[in-house]
């Protein structure tokens, strides 16, 4: 058996006991974690013999965000310390990020080196105790080596999680509030829960770094964190997130990449690259219909574009943005102490839909997906709460697949609707894990994957994968909804769950299991006897209908 020292730890959790620390199970799933223990995908012939697709991956960097106006309109996300953060301060946190981002040079684009050292910040004023504590560690970090090219990779992530096991209470504070204010709060929670997992601390203290990583190295970068696990390939679809008129922040040249010219001709370039191993989704925000204080559209026109000129292959949708397939409830506008942001974004977004602005926010969500529809273009929604609202309570409000239900159903008056739709997290990992406030959530995808023929969802593996006791529940629960959809398919219009699952990982946003392990724990889940003739749909099968790829066009390697 091939195990690695990065695995090593993972390897001990894979081939240990049945014991069950916290999720109460009953005793059929009792019985599934003990026969979890004593599966080894090593000694699998079918984990090497199978490609995998991650339907749910991202490759921008920080200069694809408007980080800026992100941490300023985020200052409710951590209370009270959010709160106090001065408008300079979040311009510093967002700038230090931004100067230690790598960009690529690419034919016709120039590339963008890292700026040495912070010292260039630290002139342009006084920037608070908290964010002189941010930049003090990212001083710290650049004296470690963490972004010198001769460091391998496990090497700079066992740093980078010494840095974050030595923070003092404010260094804590300092990463904490910068990353819950780019909606990464409950990722970033809690310590280190069984072998091959890492704290909430390490997990945001390694997302704020590959959020600085060259872009033209991130499928690399997830290539070497998934290295070590069995496997025929492994084939990215990566999301673009299009969020300038999210936070009302114009393209900055090296600041922000302008989306339609900048970041779409990237991620073309990268996606065509002799085994690139990648797929990318253009990303849709229906709030650039009125950039320029009239109705237009130039969203659609931005997805069109790309789609029939640019290579890309799907449609990525975020609700967290402020806005729902259908049925759309526009909140008030904030008041926020201390700072006019979040009320100045509020305006870019709504302010000139109109008199009716939940109607015109329902017609242009309509005129898009019936485009989609008509062209049979997957859609990929972000269906889960959390991450990078434009408001926090912007998810729960309007991420529920209840909302895509009700465009479904508008649209099914001669048949089920056929728009081609992937629901991202499916629900939340609620329902799926057996923890948490919204497992209906988890329950409605499970419902509109059998109900509409080109409907599936991604279950985001992380770290409860790696937990025997929420590993065992997740290999039950989709076990009995694979028997369950299988028998109401026989004879009727349902669809077979087990035809609909796709493998996904969310990579590289904050997740304290290690990619590596959760992997193999993933792999492990679907060689259950339960769910092992599944094995191939899970991990590529499905995954290849969903994206309308033959096999022979697959650009894993």
């Amino acid at each position: 058996m091939h195990i690695t020292p990065i695995l090593a730890a993972s390897a001990a959790l894979l081939l240990g006991g049945c014991q069950i620390s916290q999720l109460k199970l009953n005793s059929a799933q009792q019985d599934v974690a003990c026969q979890l223990a004593g599966i080894n995908p090593w000694k699998d012939s079918r984990p090497a013999a199978t490609p995998i697709i991650d339907v749910h991956t991202h490759t921008f960097n920080a200069r694809y965000l408007p980080l800026r106006e992100i941490l300023h309109g985020k200052r409710d996300a951590f209370f009270p310390v959010t709160t106090l953060i001065s408008d300079h301060c979040a311009n510093v946190i967002a700038q230090a990020l931004i100067d230690r981002t790598e960009l690529a040079a690419i034919p016709g684009r120039t590339g963008i080196a890292r700026k040495p050292d912070t010292s260039e910040l630290r002139e342009t004023g006084h920037p608070g105790l908290l964010c002189k504590v941010f930049l003090d560690l990212i001083d710290k970090a650049i004296v470690s080596g963490v972004w010198e090219p001769g460091m391998k990779v496990e090497d700079k992530m066992r740093t980078l999680d010494s840095i974050a096991s030595n923070m003092n209470a404010l260094e804590k504070l300092a990463v904490k509030s910068a990353a819950s204010m780019m909606g990464m709060e409950v990722h970033t929670r809690g310590p280190k829960t069984v072998e091959g997992t890492i704290s909430g601390t390490q997990a945001a203290v390694r997302f704020l770094w590959t959020l600085t990583q060259n872009d033209a190295k991130m499928a690399a970068l997830f290539r070497e964190m998934h290295r070590d696990v069995p496997k025929k390939g492994i084939t990215m679809v990566s999301h673009m997130m299009d969020l300038g008129p999210v936070y009302d922040q114009s393209p900055e040249p090296g600041t922000l990449l302008d989306f339609q010219t900048e970041q779409v001709r990237r991620m073309e370039y990268y996606q065509r690259q002799p085994g690139s191993g990648l797929i990318y989704f253009v990303a849709y925000n229906p709030y650039r219909d009125h950039l320029q204080g009239r109705s237009s559209s130039a969203a659609l026109d931005l997805v069109k574009d790309a789609i029939t000129r640019h290579g890309a292959r799907g449609v990525k949708v975020y609700p967290p943005s402020g806005y729902r397939a259908a049925g759309n409830e526009i909140l008030p506008r904030p008041f926020a102490p201390f700072t006019r942001f979040p009320g100045r974004q509020w305006d870019a977004r709504y302010s000139r839909l109109g008199s009716e602005p939940n109607k015109a926010l329902d017609q242009e969500l309509s005129t898009f997906l019936e485009w989609c529809i008509e062209k049979d273009v997957p859609v990929f929604v972000h269906s889960g709460y959390g991450e990078f609202e434009a408001r926090k309570g912007y998810g729960i409000r309007n991420s529920n697949p209840l909302y895509w239900e009700q465009f479904l159903k508008s649209h099914s008056k001669q048949g089920p609707c056929k728009l081609r739709l992937c629901l991202g997290h499916a629900g939340g990992p609620d329902y799926w894990f057996g923890s948490g406030s919204h497992a209906d959530w988890g329950k409605k995808a499970y419902e509109l994957c059998t109900q509409y023929p080109n409907v599936y969802c991604e279950i985001t593996t992380d770290d409860p994968m790696i937990r025997p006791d929420t590993q065992a529940f997740f290999v039950d629960r989709i076990a009995t909804l694979f028997d369950e959809s299988s028998r109401a398919a026989q004879g009727n219009a349902h669809y077979p769950f087990a035809k609909k699952l796709m493998y996904g990982t969310d990579w590289y946003l904050p997740d304290k299991g290690e990619p590596a392990a959760v992997l193999l724990a993933t792999q492990k889940a679907f060689l259950h006897p339960h769910l092992r003739d599944h094995y191939a749909d899970y991990f590529s099968g499905n995954a290849r209908r969903y994206l309308k790829l033959s096999p022979e066009k697959s650009p894993a390697r």
